[in-house]
């Protein structure tokens, strides 16, 4: 059956290319994108044009005519109807704001049967038109990650900061614990999140007991344990529009924060922004490797994440406890650690007790050093 439509679709372009005597050809548009980026089709849609390169004019009137799933403005090529109009939005892009089993007037099962979206846009008397559009139906995406065994995924794939994203959810993938699948049910589900594993000042929590944060953090329930959230980073994450994000780090607490959603093994979700090299794993030294309790030695952290913007130490040594601060840039922070001095007095020590943290409060280090004996130095 899809043949023929498709073959239908076909010669009504070559029909409709024939018939363009005395019309202005107003070209491609430059690019296509839709708000939000994934959308059931009874949902509304913004879909976006953007006719930069175009013969159009800036800020003219435009409408819609399609075809496919159906021709809703059918016999008014002429004189396009009303309901038919695009928003301007400034900068050569304008905008259609439908739901399309409404617009098309047709069924879920109609449109998912026939060929898809296919349209030109025009002005009000049809004598400037666009090249032949395709907008692709996000619904097939939707569908695959219904039947996919995937807990969470990002769409478009090369999502980025001032465009539009969408964050898919199945509950019955999803960790709670030990437990795979312990969302299914939950009254309400949500995002707790921040840009690159959790920088400060980007952070968005899945905070219950305030009104705005519960409603913007809530996904939306499509059916079948599938849930959805919308967003334009930028404006969720309320950074600039030149941020560098490296990537969306969250877990999906239900509406109690008695069951947390994360990846298998207990971890956080993390979507690496395209095009964003990764960065080394960070990594700690301390030299030298053997020293006694009158020696200095050195604390080394390289390769600090993007939130880490301090560490500090703690040393735990017999009835002594020595703290201090690390120094230096994010990606080389160093400590150097006076045990001669910190410890004066002090007994033949066999270990001290070495706590390293971020600013995140997060141990980055937690270990026993052993001590060259005083009794082997004389």
């Amino acid at each position: 059956m899809k043949k023929y439509i498709f073959l239908l679709i076909t010669v009504l372009v070559i029909f409709l290319s024939g018939n363009v005597n005395g019309q202005t050809a107003g070209g491609a548009p430059a690019k296509i994108w839709t708000n939000p980026a994934i959308t059931a089709l009874d949902e509304e849609v913004v879909w976006y044009f953007d006719l930069t390169g175009t013969t159009f004019v800036d800020g003219v009137d435009l409408y819609l005519w399609a075809w496919s799933p159906s021709e809703p403005d059918a016999g008014n090529w002429a004189n396009s109807s009303a309901f038919a109009k695009l928003e301007y939005v400034g900068n050569m892009v304008w905008k259609k704001t439908i739901t399309p089993t409404i617009y098309f007037n047709k069924s879920i099962i109609d449109i998912k049967s026939s060929a898809g979206f296919w349209m030109r846009l025009k002005d009000l008397a049809g004598t400037m038109q666009s090249d032949v559009i395709n907008v692709s139906g996000s619904w097939t995406d939707l569908d695959a990650f219904a039947g996919a065994s995937k807990s969470a995924q990002i769409f478009p794939a090369n999502f980025s900061l001032n465009q539009p994203l969408s964050i898919l959810i199945n509950a019955k993938e999803v960790w709670t614990g030990a437990v795979k699948g312990g969302l299914v049910g939950s009254p309400s589900i949500h995002l707790h999140s921040g840009l690159n594993k959790f920088q400060e000042g980007t952070i968005v929590e899945a905070n219950m007991g305030n009104p705005v944060l519960f409603e913007k953090t809530k996904f939306k329930n499509m059916g079948n344990d599938i849930y959805k959230l919308d967003m334009v980073p930028s404006q969720y994450y309320g950074v600039a529009k030149d941020f560098v994000m490296e990537g969306i780090s969250f877990v999906v607490p239900a509406k109690d924060w008695v069951k947390v959603g994360t990846d298998a093994g207990g971890k956080d979700f993390l979507f690496r922004a395209p095009g964003v090299p990764v960065p080394p794993d960070p990594e700690i030294y301390i030299f030298p490797k053997k020293f006694s309790q009158k020696d200095i030695f050195i604390i080394k952290r390289i390769f600090n994440e993007s939130n880490v913007s301090k560490l500090t130490y703690t040393i735990k040594a017999g009835d002594k406890t020595l703290t201090g601060d690390f120094k230096g840039v994010k990606a080389d922070m160093r400590a150097y650690i006076d045990l001669l001095t910190g410890l004066a007095g002090s007994p033949s020590l066999d270990k001290i007790h070495l706590v390293v943290k971020d600013n995140n409060n997060r141990e980055v280090l937690n270990t026993d050093i052993s001590l060259v004996q005083l009794s082997e130095l004389e």
